[in-house]
């Protein structure tokens, strides 16, 4: 704020006018957002943060579609909500990948977190049946 009131003191005011960034670098920001950057996750967890109950063994596999490829992956865990898989792909946080399990319905999912070949995908509230 210094800056500004010295070039406004001084007669400088095109210099305290100049845009920071220009429409385009802004555009390209807002543009890419989230889904343009991998964040992995720096600390394990400490406790259990989890809202819901995850269930092994329920299904084994699913068919994903990611990025107009389709391919097969181990599920981890399921809940109601959202599930874990292991894939070789590398899908950015926020990304969709959709997801069809044998005999339903495809559903679409929301990476939430990558780390170690596994995936966190969220499937909203009450996406699954579990009970």
């Amino acid at each position: 704020m210094n800056e500004f009131r010295a070039a406004l003191k001084n007669g400088e005011v095109a210099k305290a006018m100049s845009p920071i960034a220009s429409d385009k670098d802004r555009r390209r920001k807002v543009e890419k957002g989230l889904t343009g950057l991998l964040i992995p996750r720096a600390e394990r967890r400490t406790s259990n943060q989890r809202r819901e109950e995850r269930y092994r063994g329920i299904v084994d596999r699913a068919t994903l579609t990611f990025r107009g490829k389709t391919l097969l992956a181990k599920v981890v865990n399921i809940s109601e909500s959202g599930l874990m898989i292991e894939a070789s792909i590398e899908p950015r946080i926020a990304e969709e990948i959709r997801i069809e399990f044998d005999g339903f319905e495809p559903l679409t999912g929301i990476v939430r977190w990558v780390r170690d070949g596994r995936i966190g995908l969220d499937l909203g509230e009450g996406a699954i049946s579990l009970g």
